[in-house]
Parts: structure tokens; sequence; C-alpha cells
């Protein structure tokens, strides 16, 4: 089970995730988040890190393709998660300069869409208004991924064993649902978490 901590903003909260055993760790690039961190201090936690093996993400929404890859070339990132508002052709300039990439998805945009197969993107599946904190509803997903795709919207460490269950995706993807209080991490959540995604 592929799992991703959203949302880091400092280097002690990255170390945690790590060891935790998290696949993947998360940084928000968008202004209006509370999560939100720019291209210098992910660098700063990237370089903290001494180059452990963790998949690093930048995770931007509706921005212009030439700031996210500036954004993500400055960064150090591997992989750009983009959130709705991009084109094909952004997601394929991303791979063309080396990054991999993470196409997130309400419920409601996948049903209706018809996702491009020579575009070497996973899939995220969020639930029908991203960033709300809701879970997918099991009984509206009707059709699933053929390929393995990560869930997001609503994980916390009680429903993340049961949401798996039901959805059987490929991965899971959290933020608010190992937080304290909005934006910022709880440690003991991170690692019972991973744990409890992989139980």
């Amino acid at each position: 089970m592929f799992v991703k901590i959203c949302g880091i903003r400092d280097l002690d909260t990255a170390r945690v995730a790590v060891q935790a055993g998290a696949d993947a760790i998360g940084f928000v690039h968008h202004p209006a988040s509370p999560r939100h961190i720019e291209a210098a201090g992910i660098r700063a936690v990237l370089e903290g890190l001494d180059d452990q093996a963790v998949e690093t993400v930048l995770v931007v929404r509706r921005l212009p393709v030439e700031q996210v890859l500036k954004v993500a070339h400055d960064s150090g990132v591997a992989t750009v998660q983009f959130h709705g508002g991009e084109s094909d052709e952004d997601l394929q300039r991303a791979v063309s300069e080396g990054f991999s990439v993470i196409r997130a998805l309400s419920l409601t945009e996948y049903a209706s869409s018809s996702p491009t197969s020579s575009i070497s993107a996973r899939l995220m599946l969020d639930a029908p208004e991203p960033g709300q904190g809701q879970l997918i509803d099991a009984e509206e997903f009707t059709t699933r991924p053929a390929e393995p795709w990560i869930l997001a919207g609503g994980l916390t460490v009680e429903n993340v064993r049961a949401q798996i269950r039901h959805l059987r995706p490929g991965g899971v993807d959290v933020s608010s649902g190992v937080e304290s209080s909005r934006g910022v991490k709880d440690h003991a959540k991170i690692a019972a978490f991973v744990q409890n995604a992989r139980s």
C-alpha cells in the first residue's frame, strides 16, 4: 500500500513521516492554504533529509504550468501533483522536464473525464468537493480505474482501514486527517496512519 503524507512544512515532520514508513511526502504550494510552503522552504527540508528514500511531491492547484515547473525545479522535488485546471499538454510538459506526475481529480471530475492513456500520470481520486475533508462514498464509486490509483479525501487514522477495504485503492493520501489543528501535523497520528493503512 503506497502511503503519502501531504502538507509537510518542516524538517521534523518530514523526518517523522519517513521514519514511519511513508512512501511519499507532499508539499503544498498554494498561498491560500494554511499548509503553503515556498520553493526555498521545500528545498531546505529536502536537504535536511539527506537523500532518504522517499518520493517528494509538489502539490499545486490551478497555477500556470510555467510557474509550477519553476517551483518544482527550484525546490528539487521529484513529482508534481496537479489539482484541476491543467491540460494534457501541461502534464506532458512536466513529464518531458523529468518529473513524475500525479493527476488529482474529484470523483465528479473522474466520472465525466476521458483520461488520456498516452500521458504517464498516476491517478488520485478525491471526494466530490476536494479539500473539505469528505470521504468518497463507496456506493457512488461505481467505475473503478483499471490501473492502481491513490485515494484521498477525509482519511483519518480511524477510517483508513475501512476505506481501503471498501474501495481497494493502490495507495492513500492524507493531510488534515493527521493534524492536531489546521495546518499543524500531529507526529503520533502520522505514525498511526501509516501503520493502519498497511495493516
